[in-house]
């Protein structure tokens, strides 16, 4: 078994040394929970199941366009901002940001996230106030339900 000592202070002031066993119900707990940890990490990980996609694109709190994407289909878009313009990728029915000039966004942290793909994904650029969000195709109920959050 395993055993973690620590110090206690008896009524004397005096220091002694203890020992705490593990018993098996604290494994099993520790199992059980990284278990589900690990079961949902891999039910967000899956693939999405291809489905009519739409890619939403705000500018500045208002929808300039939703532009339909799936796995067929490669294409590249411009949209124009007033600092300049973003360059979005979507390539196997997946959606980026390409890289932008410092002057347009400087930390680059809407380039930097890379892929999304799965309905709910967003790209945001706060410098410029791009939002990128897909939305639709199917919906992965076991990671929804438990997601009340965002609802």
């Amino acid at each position: 078994m395993v055993q973690l000592i620590y110090c206690i202070n008896n009524s004397f002031g005096e220091r002694s040394v203890a020992q705490m066993k593990w018993k098996k119900g604290d494994i099993l707990v520790i199992a059980a929970v990284l278990f589900v940890a690990l079961f949902l990490l891999g039910v967000k990980a899956l693939p999405t199941v291809a489905g009519s996609r739409i890619l939403r694109v705000e500018l500045g709190g208002q929808l300039i366009d939703e532009i339909p994407f799936d796995e067929e289909i490669d294409q590249t878009i411009t949209v124009e901002m007033p600092a300049g313009h973003a360059t979005v990728e979507i390539v196997a029915g997946r959606v980026r940001v390409l890289a932008m000039p410092k002057e347009i966004c400087p930390l680059g942290v809407c380039s930097s996230i890379g892929w999304v793909e799965q309905s709910g994904d967003a790209i945001v650029c706060l410098p410029n106030r791009l939002i990128l969000t897909v939305v639709g195709g199917q919906s992965n109920e076991v990671w929804d339900s438990l997601d009340g959050v965002t609802k």
